[in-house]
């Protein structure tokens, strides 16, 4: 099969909206978060949440349940199979997500999960938006070990920053 450049620009802004959300989430930058979804967004996680949720809904779990004890998360998005028709869009992205929280002053849970993102899309105003997102887990590992107190002030440094505008992107250039 041959790609055009069309196809190649929409698999580029696939993954740029898959980029949104997992980094929207690690950082906690929720207006990041929010840019990944089209409005009225559902978010399924079968076996792990009944039903599914409203992705604003969903945001509301991570930020006050999960942020409550989570120190900091990180996904590692692999290898994305795309379908792509017109404006809507089917897209199954490989991940594997760790997430450390505090369990008590010098220790840590780091939870290492692995699975598939199933995802529909729709391009609205020429950006591509999550309007289904399934979380299908494959695995999880969780390991309670030791993580001095400095360690977690440095983590938690990086949840200070906006670093996408933190810095130019060209040295030199504002």
């Amino acid at each position: 099969m041959r790609l055009t450049l069309a196809d190649l620009r929409d698999r580029a802004g696939l993954q740029d909206c898959m980029n949104r959300y997992a980094q929207g989430v690690d950082q906690r930058q929720w207006p990041l978060y929010d840019s990944a979804f089209a409005p009225g967004a559902q978010v399924e996680v079968p076996g792990y949440m009944q039903g599914t949720l409203g992705f604003v809904a969903f945001r509301g779990m991570l930020a006050d349940t999960f942020d409550a004890a989570r120190l900091s998360g990180q996904h590692f998005l692999g290898n994305m199979h795309a379908s792509i028709a017109g404006e809507r869009a089917h897209a199954v992205t490989e991940f594997v997500a760790t997430t450390v929280e505090v369990a008590t002053s010098g220790s840590a849970t780091r939870e290492v999960t692995a699975g598939l993102y199933v995802d529909d899309f729709e391009r609205t105003d020429g950006v591509w938006r999550i309007v289904h997102h399934r979380i299908m887990r494959k695995s999880a590992d969780a390991a309670t070990l030791p993580f001095a107190p400095p360690i977690a002030d440095a983590v938690r440094f990086t949840l200070t920053a906006d670093w996408a505008h933190a810095l130019p992107l060209i040295p030199g250039h504002s």
